[in-house]
């Protein structure tokens, strides 16, 4: 009988943390990714070759989006190692179905993995991850003008007559607005990625339980099909993620320079002053 589970099965217990069979397929992803990574450093080539030269142009289109994205190619290179990791990863976890036997292996009847990418909680880590290090670092950059821009309680302390009023508490209203927007982005760049992947599983699981002879031949377009749409569900997170740190951080980045600004024409104008 065909039992479909949205979340992941428990298979193992790290002490006592138990540990689904998506975790364990993370951590396969994460392992093949290093080989991959020491793979190509020793690979790398002047002369590049076909596959150097189309993972040379993933790199360079990345760093494209992110140059765009925050102004400069100095201030995008900054978050390439982190955008590119992300958009490996997912990439090739999207891909672990090529290796079927890996899901195979059965502990207590369940298997022991599944695709990192078709549980719930792994996606909802990854789309916290991104809006979270998004908040970090506006905070860093510009602390008090990234948080009033949520908290827009200063427009009451200037109200002055009824009309002041409405504008203040419409201002209130857009930041409680943007507060649920951000928490609207970890839910959609998450179930996004996650709807695709499981929906992929679950008909692949369908065709094959519906008897002998499906299941073989029969799913074989399917699962290219699965393959496919985890390549461009790799790339839609990795282009979210882009926008996602880029609107926070170049507000931020923003608002610093034009304080920065302020205080130089301020201080020039007291040095005019002293001199006259």
């Amino acid at each position: 009988m065909l039992e479909v589970s949205v979340p992941a099965p428990i298979v193992a217990h790290l002490g006592s943390i138990p540990v689904s069979n998506a975790v364990i397929a993370a951590y396969v992803t994460t392992g093949f990714l290093v080989l991959f990574a020491l793979y190509v450093r020793r690979r790398l080539s002047a002369v590049p070759g076909r596959a150097q030269a189309a993972l040379e142009l993933i790199f360079e289109y990345i760093d494209e989006q992110l140059t765009q994205a925050f102004g400069g190619k100095k201030e995008g290179r900054a978050f390439f190692p982190f955008v590119m990791t992300l958009l490996l990863f997912i990439a090739l976890a999207n891909q672990l179905s090529l290796f079927p036997i890996l899901f195979q292996v059965l502990v207590e009847g369940k298997p022991l993995m599944r695709l990192a990418t078709s549980d719930l909680s792994e996606t909802l880590t990854l789309g916290l991850l991104v809006v979270l290090l998004s908040h970090v670092l506006a905070l860093i950059v510009s602390p008090i003008r990234h948080i009033g821009g949520y908290f827009r309680f200063g427009a009451l302390l200037k109200v002055r007559s009824l009309k002041d009023l409405g504008g203040a508490l419409i201002e209130v209203f857009l930041g409680l607005m943007d507060i649920i927007g951000e928490f609207a982005k970890i839910v959609s760049i998450s179930c996004r990625l996650f709807g695709n992947l499981f929906a992929g599983d679950v008909m692949v699981a369908v065709i094959i339980s519906l008897s002998t002879f499906t299941q073989f031949l029969v799913p074989i377009p399917f699962i290219f099909l699965g393959l496919f749409s985890g390549i461009v569900q790799a790339f839609v997170f990795t282009l979210l993620t882009i926008q996602f740190l880029a609107g926070p951080v170049n507000s931020a980045r923003a608002h610093r320079e034009e304080r920065e600004q302020a205080k130089r024409e301020a201080s020039s104008a007291e040095s005019v002053g002293v001199a006259v």
